[in-house]
């Protein structure tokens, strides 16, 4: 497997992430279209915990252990016990960035051998490296096509007009 791309994809995505969310007021920020949808905020302090306590943690077993258990993680529990709304975006958007830089910089480093090794993802089964990555870079596209489609409707609610979110959005 050559992951040139998906590290390529990995590596593209924190400018992405930083161009939505230029411009945005604490209000829009926080802004939640219905309960059940993450707020901007939340989408960024979700991205930063399952980068540091998921992807960065899985990377890692597979590169230490043989076949390692690798954990999945409740994202929406997540959301609800650590008050993502309530926390400042600065840290979380920082320890998001650190974090993936040096994760590109560990996967910029191995090798075909490295890329197949095996671990049992929880809820998920028996993947590679290689495929690994391949579902964290569908992870990050997936919060960046919700941030896509939640922006429109942070504009529609600060000019009053009403707009529903998407079924894409719903948690």
């Amino acid at each position: 497997m050559d992951p040139t791309a998906e590290i390529a994809a990995l590596a593209r995505m924190p400018a992405e992430l930083q161009q939505r969310l230029s411009g945005l007021t604490e209000a829009q920020l926080r802004f939640k279209p219905t309960p059940d949808v993450f707020s901007v905020l939340e989408n960024v302090c979700h991205l930063r915990d399952i980068e540091v306590e998921g992807y960065a943690r899985r990377l890692g077993l597979l590169l230490r252990e043989d076949h390692p258990l690798l954990p999945d993680l409740d994202g929406t529990a997540l959301a609800r016990v650590r008050a993502y709304n309530e926390q400042p975006l600065k840290p979380a958007l920082d320890a998001f960035l650190s974090m993936r830089r040096r994760c590109l910089d560990i996967l910029e480093d191995l090798g075909p051998e490295e890329f197949a090794r095996r671990g049992e993802f929880e809820n998920v089964g028996e993947v590679t490296l290689g495929r690994l990555l391949e579902i964290w870079v569908e992870h990050d596209g997936g919060h960046l096509k919700e941030l896509d489609e939640l922006l429109p409707l942070l504009h529609s609610h600060q000019t009053g007009q009403q707009a529903k979110p998407s079924q894409s959005l719903r948690r």
